[in-house]
């Protein structure tokens, strides 16, 4: 617990800290009791008298728990058919840890607790019902953040006046809840936090100032983002969002934070209605580019595998003999580089085909040199610049994924073929059989290709590596850590004989290929990885795995990214436009 403000009275304190926390240990320890519920929450009370839809993700808008990642093997697969209808979800989804930091930085300034973000104080993000170690630490984190708004130069965000001056608390409890809650307080609220000025023996008003901040950090209406309207929909597929759930549901996805101004004033305006409203307030969010570039990132980092724990991304050492330009200090900066690539292609207004086409590159000291560029130009920060648009064509050719699917002192066109056959292409070539990676081969060979191709003859191979090999082997002209090759490391030229191949790119499409530049044009056009991309952000966006209902959105964006001129952020807006954003309903028990 902190000390009072007021040295000698840390009891007090402790009892206006105890009574802020009032109610919230019965919500959240009832949150068992939600799925398959069709009861309601009381707004922002803390107590339950019902339930939710169902336990659902806790993920909330933009989670990206769920999607894309998980394993290296495909799933089941993706819904064959649109289901017309709105999809079950939860309806008091957490903030995640990443959108934790970004509210209490946005609402009150503060971006560190002892020296580190607030949510690495917390537990890692997780589905499902609140558990005692989670709901210790957003006690413990917000007792810390609390106590640093009261004593430094943020106060002025919490609390304005003097918290002994008549009227003050109250006005503070009614316009920073406001911020805090999304919407405005109830008078039953607003009355509970006032009590807390009202015991025996009294606080100091700074001590019940800095309690009533930790009553509101601590929050149900504050941790969670409930959906609690019950008013029917005209259509009648379910129950309308308010302005105030769907401005949350806005500002959660397209930001990672609280309403702003602007959108706080749409809602109380009940301006967030229509699909129409809708859509413009989230035009005008997406242009800002400061905040709505965390999200890019970070989808495409989901998508593309990066949060996937079972994937290569950035777990590959290499022998610095074999490969002299290769540091393990480096990987961060080539991670940078993608994130940087990823944002740069959606506010340049970029499509799906420039994730795989651009030739744009972020550089600086730690890749010039594999990029063929002077290292003694750059710097530490990444620069932006050209490549050559024949050998480096999109993200699939920058040294962030050349170098994590390579082996140790070799390429791995198997590895580098696997990510684009399951992740690009949606080939499910099956798991490798017992024992595959133990295996090993004898010969002399003059090229990886020729070793590769000995390695996976027996039958037992040959049926999934003839899908997988192909597209490894034209990406051959990259050695283990993404730098132009046109001689293999074990003698032998990479010329045509190494790098044209014969793939399948499904429904009869079956193309000779010589060229990584080649490979990424018929990637870029493919219905199959459209496809793939479209649901990715469905998923990641909505924060749900992908389902018939959510299909329906898919198709639609789908056939949207097929046409000329559509960007990747004329896609975000469509997201907003999903019957889902603005009507929810609930599991027939």
């Amino acid at each position: 617990m902190i000390t009072s403000v007021r040295t000698g009275n840390s009891e007090v304190m402790r009892t206006l800290r105890q009574l802020s926390y009032i109610g919230t240990t019965t919500f959240f320890t009832s949150l068992t009791f939600l799925a398959g519920c069709t009861g309601e929450i009381a707004p922002g009370d803390g107590e339950i008298t019902g339930g939710g839809e169902t336990s659902g993700s806790g993920s909330g808008s933009g989670s990206g728990s769920t999607g894309s990642g998980g394993t290296d093997e495909p799933d089941n697969g993706p819904p064959e058919k649109c289901i017309p209808g709105i999809p079950i979800t939860s309806q008091i989804p957490r903030l995640l840890n990443r959108q934790y930091d970004n509210t209490v930085r946005d609402l009150l300034g503060v971006t560190s607790v002892d020296s580190k973000l607030p949510s690495e104080q917390l537990v890692d993000d997780f589905d499902g019902p609140m558990t005692p170690d989670a709901w210790r630490l957003y006690q413990e984190v917000a007792e810390k953040i609390a106590k640093a708004v009261m004593a430094g130069s943020n106060k002025s965000k919490f609390i304005s006046c003097d918290p002994a001056a008549a009227g003050c608390l109250e006005q503070t409890i009614k316009t920073f809840g406001r911020k805090a809650f999304r919407r405005p307080l109830t008078d039953l609220e607003v009355a509970r936090f006032q009590k807390l000025g009202q015991i025996t023996p009294a606080g100091t008003p700074a001590e019940v100032a800095e309690a009533t901040l930790v009553g509101f950090l601590v929050s149900p209406s504050f941790l969670m983002l409930p959906e609690l309207a019950t008013d029917a929909d005209a259509s009648g597929q379910g129950i309308k969002l308010s302005s105030y759930e769907v401005a949350t549901k806005l500002s959660y996805l397209l930001w990672g934070s609280a309403p702003d101004e602007v959108l706080s004033a749409a809602a109380d305006s009940n301006e967030l209605q229509t699909k129409e409203q809708i859509l413009a307030q989230a035009q005008r969010m997406i242009a800002v580019r400061e905040k709505t570039g965390p999200l890019v990132t970070a989808f495409h980092r989901n998508w593309a595998q990066m949060n996937n724990g079972n994937a290569h991304w950035w777990k590959m050492d290499h022998d610095t003999e074999t490969y002299p330009l290769y540091s393990d200090a480096a990987k961060p900066s080539w991670q940078a580089e993608l994130d940087a690539f990823f944002e740069d292609i959606a506010f340049e207004n970029g499509s799906f085909d420039d994730l795989l086409l651009s030739n744009v590159a972020f550089v600086n000291k730690d890749n010039a040199a594999i990029y063929g560029l002077d290292p003694a130009s750059y710097g530490t920060e990444l620069t932006k610049v050209e490549l050559d648009a024949n050998q480096r064509p999109g993200f699939l050719t920058r040294v962030g994924f050349l170098s994590s699917y390579a082996g140790y002192d070799a390429t791995s066109p198997i590895l580098r073929g696997a990510f684009i056959s399951v992740y690009l292409l949606g080939v499910n070539p099956g798991p490798p059989i017992p024992g595959a990676t133990m295996q090993t081969v004898q010969g002399d060979f003059a090229t990886q290709r020729a070793r590769i191709e000995k390695l996976t003859e027996p039958a037992s191979c040959k049926g999934c590596h003839s899908v997988i090999n192909p597209p490894g082997f034209v990406m051959e002209n990259f050695d283990g850590i993404g730098k132009w090759q046109t001689t293999d490391p074990l003698g032998g030229a990479i010329d045509a004989s190494v790098t044209t191949n014969t793939i399948d790119f499904g429904d009869g499409n079956v193309k000779e290929i010589s060229s990584p530049l080649a490979l990424m044009q018929e990637i870029a056009q493919l219905q199959k990885a459209k496809q793939l991309y479209a649901e990715s952000w469905v998923s990641y966006a909505f924060g749900r795995d992908p389902n018939g209902k959510d299909k329906c959105v898919v198709d639609q964006i789908d056939m949207n990214l097929s046409e000329g001129g559509y960007s990747i952020l004329n896609l975000l807006a469509d997201l907003t436009q999903a019957d889902s954003f603005r009507v929810r309903v609930r599991e027939t028990p």
